[in-house]
């Protein structure tokens, strides 16, 4: 049995992160081990419950690399894996460090359209320079990669140009999802989250899920619900999630008197009831890598409002989705209030991305897809 010896940044419940873990726990072919270099570990508990080993470093230095690969040595003697897979930036640049070491097979995970236009132009000139810096950095050290997975078509062609990699080294495997997470929600568990989150019985409930950055457009969202609950009052914003734009976030909620309207909720456990007890799902992103969440709205049959960026374009269609144009909050206003006056109207819709979402983005299709990858790797390796 090939065992493959995964290196994170964190174990925190990012997209890469939670799609990583859901895959090690549904693959019966692999014995998967998860290394987790800085402090963060959120997840951890959940992969020790399901067997999966996790080794974590807890380090709470910001880089480090040549450091943190030295410490990685004797776990790599250990383990003795087949495949080194190394996903996030961080963990990219000190898995590649071990290269001279071992000539064990490495994979990178691409989950990310980091070096994109729209990145580097709202950036200070100080910002645009370190990026500059990761990307020649990221491009440098990527020869030492054996093999990508691209978690999308967009993001593949996009890294591959960014990057400078060789198209011929890069798979596409979509991110995957266990659609009973989203299909056996219960009532009482709706019923009780509504009550712990004190939502009256007239509401309109419209869910965000995603971390808190600039980049997933949520201030878009809250412009536009500032704009509709004036004229519906019985609108409900939630947004899922944690991250470096909270406080932006906070600062408009409290300068528009939004409280009544919007809240917060950080990382929850509980998204599929928090999609079973929305009547919309919103996603607003200005670029994303493959959007995790929106897969989960889509197996939830949920009407989904989402932002015309490829990556959200590569999972719906308007045939699935209400698609606006990225940072148009007019639009999105005109799309929210459409929702709200008319929900039946979009029904076929959140039926139609249901069924892509089976056909396209099951756990057990996307786990046999990476089977076949990792056997492909280790085949070629071999004398």
């Amino acid at each position: 049995m090939k065992k493959i010896l995964y290196i994170l940044d964190t174990f925190e419940t990012g997209g890469a992160e939670k799609s990583l873990l859901d895959i090690a726990m549904h693959n019966r072919e692999v014995v998967s081990v998860f290394v987790t270099l800085y402090q963060g570990n959120q997840l951890a508990e959940t992969a020790q419950k399901a067997g999966i080993k996790v080794i974590a470093l807890n380090r709470n230095e910001k880089y480090a690399f040549n450091k943190i690969a030295q410490l990685l040595l004797p776990i790599v003697r250990e383990e003795q894996p087949d495949i080194i897979h190394a996903t996030l930036f961080r963990a990219d640049i000190v898995a590649r460090k071990l290269k001279k070491y071992f000539s064990i097979p490495l994979v990178s995970s691409l989950v990310n359209n980091s070096y994109v236009a729209d990145r580097y132009q709202k950036l200070s000139f100080i910002g645009k320079l370190k990026l500059y810096y990761i990307q020649q950095l990221d491009a440098k050290t990527a020869k030492k990669v054996d093999f990508f997975v691209s978690n999308s078509q967009t993001i593949k062609d996009s890294n591959a140009k960014a990057l400078r990699l060789n198209l011929d080294k890069i798979k596409v495997i979509y991110r995957g999802r266990e659609l009973s997470k989203f299909t056996s929600i219960t009532s009482q568990q709706i019923e009780e989250t509504k009550n712990a989150l004190n939502i009256p019985s007239n509401s309109f409930v419209f869910l965000n899920v995603s971390r808190l950055l600039d980049r997933k457009g949520q201030l878009d969202l809250l412009k536009a619900i500032d704009v509709v609950s004036k004229s519906n009052n019985s609108v409900k914003l939630f947004i899922a999630g944690e991250g470096f734009y909270r406080s932006v976030l906070e600062q408009y909620i409290q300068e528009n008197d939004l409280s009544a309207h919007v809240t917060l909720l950080g990382n929850r456990s509980d998204v599929p009831v928090l999609l079973h007890l929305a009547d919309a799902f919103v996603f607003p992103s200005h670029y994303e890598g493959l959007p995790g969440a929106l897969i989960e709205a889509m197996m939830a049959k949920k009407t989904i409002i989402c932002s015309d960026i490829p990556e959200n374009k590569e999972c719906v269609s308007d045939k699935e989705a209400l698609i606006f144009q990225k940072g148009n909050v007019a639009q999105l206003i005109k799309l929210i209030e459409n929702v709200i006056h008319h929900p039946n109207v979009y029904n076929d819709l959140g039926e139609n991305a249901k069924k892509v979402a089976i056909e396209k983005f099951s756990i057990e299709k996307v786990v046999a897809q990476y089977n076949s990858f990792y056997s492909s790797i280790v085949n070629a390796s071999q004398p």
